[in-house]
């Protein structure tokens, strides 16, 4: 027996819709904006702000930097140079030097040969002082000699460096009252700093060239006329 189900012909089937596309997203030249975008902000730090390279009060402890103290100067302060004088009797030496006026320096002389050179020693003080920038060096102040005998050069000198134990001062010539000047600092300056070596260990830092111990030395024969 025939089937009575009718067959499906392909005009039976729906028509596909020539005019449908698949949906697709648009790309960033397809979209359309609404104005001008903003402008791009660049969030990285400008190495060149003076800020990051400006040095900081601790510079030196910042990058692992320590002071090495080499050698050790023996003179009077500048005129325009603030300092400070460590306090305590273990801090300076008073004893006797030679002075070379024509090298401009001062020599330390072994005591056995003090006699011999009469008339050529100085008595002196040698504190041991620092500027603000933590040069240090020894002052040197000239005591009374044997005699007693002093002056108001010498008088006004020895107070200033007194009074610098205590303050910041700096010291000046006053050529027409035949002084010295002292002045304190107005404001509040940091503490001295001073250095950690042992005042023998200083001392020779300053005269190991200059220490007279014997009788041949060079400087004694120029002052003989031998050499």
């Amino acid at each position: 027996m025939a089937s009575s189900v009718p067959k499906r012909t392909d005009s039976d089937q729906p028509a596909a819709d020539s005019e449908t596309r698949p949906e697709t997203n648009p790309t960033s030249t397809d979209r359309v904006t609404d104005g001008p975008s903003d402008p791009v902000v660049d969030s990285a730090p400008d190495p060149f702000d003076p800020e990051s390279l400006r040095f900081s009060q601790d510079f030196a402890s910042s990058i692992g930097v320590k002071k090495v103290l080499t050698t050790v100067p023996c003179r009077k302060p500048n005129k325009h140079e603030f300092v400070r004088v460590r306090i305590g009797d273990e801090w300076r030496l008073e004893t006797g030097v030679f002075e070379d006026k024509l090298n401009q320096e001062d020599y330390l002389v072994e005591r056995s040969l003090w006699a011999e050179l009469a008339g050529e020693i100085v008595p002196v003080c040698l504190f041991l002082a620092t500027n603000r920038q933590c040069d240090v060096f020894f002052w040197r102040v000239k005591l009374p000699g044997a005699d007693g005998r002093t002056n108001t050069w010498n008088d006004s000198h020895l107070a200033a460096a007194r009074l610098a134990e205590s303050f910041w001062i700096r010291m000046a010539a006053n050529t027409t009252a035949g002084l010295y000047d002292t002045f304190k600092a107005t404001g509040e300056l940091a503490p001295p700093e001073w250095p950690t070596l042992s005042f023998h260990d200083i001392l020779k830092l300053s005269f190991r060239e200059r220490f007279i111990q014997h009788i041949d030395h060079p400087v004694l024969r120029a002052l003989r006329g031998e050499v």
